[in-house]
């Protein structure tokens, strides 16, 4: 990275994504224009602060924005604002994952230990929400719809607002990773009955997406319908969030790259990777009918290449990855700083300039080159003990 980019970059999120939440009248970062905080897009865009050397300050605000929104039951509404439908969704499994990142820069978490580990137990609470849902299907998570999925489009896969059905790969994927963290943040805050019960559960989730969504013919993950217990066999870029939450063993993982990542006729196309596999009926750059939100079919988006980047490296790809990287970050160089990118047209679409977390391609490269995986949940322990010895 180039340093004109990164005061571009840095001058660029400061002057437009800083913004005061209008409930709790608490500051936060968003890549949007139109100031809505989401709920994954700040895990990775906290990834871009600390690179550009920010403090943790909007990252533990953002947390605190989420959940100052809780409600008794542990539901938390998916973005600070929106309407009815979106409101209606819990917050993706991302909070504890933010919070370590924030660990691993400060070598504190005091903000939830404060006024009787408030945000802890909140956080506890959401959590819980995600996992102990009665409708859950063999204790697999579901979205509530597309949009709710972050992929606004999938409707194949993931329905409509209130469909309620789909057990995703990519949700449950996420969760193992949450799991994971939290019973990290509950070690680290000396909760260590918490630390033990939310690793079990990491446990018996990673055995649930094996043992139910692994396809033994088709070579790949699967989103499974609740109500039937069958596969909804659409392939999507979702699947190898798998590899980057450890799920996968060392076979599995290679059919994953071999057969699809790296197949021409399913993601291995013009920016890779596409959202949605070239195989799939609804693979087009355009909008098709009936769908909301922004695409995700054939277009790139730069989180979930960053998360597949990172899925390679953990099982050993590392050329393929540093490919990934590389290819990312010059195809963003040359197009610009946008939401989303054409996959085949290799054009820039969305929002123009986007300060969100498209911004990750700058530094993926940096990574590849040393090796250094901020999303690595194993970092928070190392530093804990270090701490402590």
């Amino acid at each position: 990275m180039s340093c004109e980019d990164f005061i571009r970059i840095n001058e660029m999120m400061k002057q437009k994504g800083v913004f005061t939440d209008a409930v709790t009248g608490k500051p936060y970062y968003t890549g949007y224009e139109y100031a809505t905080l989401y709920d994954w897009d700040q895990y990775f865009e906290t990834i871009v602060q600390l690179y550009l050397g920010w403090t943790t300050f909007y990252a533990r605000s953002g947390i605190e924005i989420f959940l100052d929104l809780q409600k008794e039951n542990g539901h938390i509404q998916r973005s600070s604002k929106g309407g009815e439908e979106q409101l209606s969704e819990h917050v993706k499994p991302f909070l504890a994952q933010i919070s370590l990142l924030i660990y691993n820069r400060d070598g504190t978490l005091d903000f939830l230990r404060e006024n009787d580990f408030y945000y802890y137990n909140r956080m506890k609470k959401y959590l819980l929400y995600w996992l102990c849902n009665p409708q859950n299907y063999k204790g697999l998570a579901y979205w509530d719809s597309a949009p709710h999925t972050g992929m606004d489009n999938q409707h194949e896969r993931a329905g409509y607002w209130y469909d309620s059905f789909c057990c995703g790969v990519d949700l449950n994927s996420y969760l193992v990773r949450e799991c994971e963290a939290f019973s990290l943040v509950a070690h680290i805050l000396g909760r260590e009955e918490d630390a033990r019960a939310l690793k079990g559960y990491a446990r018996e989730l990673r055995d649930a997406v094996l043992k139910y969504m692994w396809d033994s013919d088709d070579k790949i993950f699967y989103d499974i319908d609740r109500r039937t217990g069958e596969k909804i066999k659409v392939r999507y870029i979702g699947v190898f969030a798998s590899m980057w939450a450890g799920i996968a063993d060392q076979e599995m993982a290679r059919h994953l790259v071999e057969d699809y990542l790296m197949n021409p006729n399913e993601f291995n196309r013009g920016f890779v990777y596409p959202a949605l596999s070239a195989s799939e009926p609804g693979y087009s750059e355009e909008y098709l009918p009936g769908d909301l939100g922004c695409s995700w079919r054939a277009n790139t988006w730069i989180p979930t290449n960053y998360y597949v980047f990172q899925g390679l490296r953990k099982y050993g790809y590392s050329e393929l990855a540093r490919r990934l990287a590389e290819e990312t970050y010059e195809n963003v160089k040359k197009i610009g700083d946008r939401e989303y990118y054409a996959t085949e047209s290799k054009r820039g679409c969305g929002l123009d300039p986007f300060w969100g977390w498209s911004l990750l391609a700058y530094f993926m490269p940096y990574e590849a080159e040393t090796g250094y995986d901020p999303t690595e949940l194993a970092a928070a322990e190392n530093r804990h003990v270090l701490l402590n010895e």
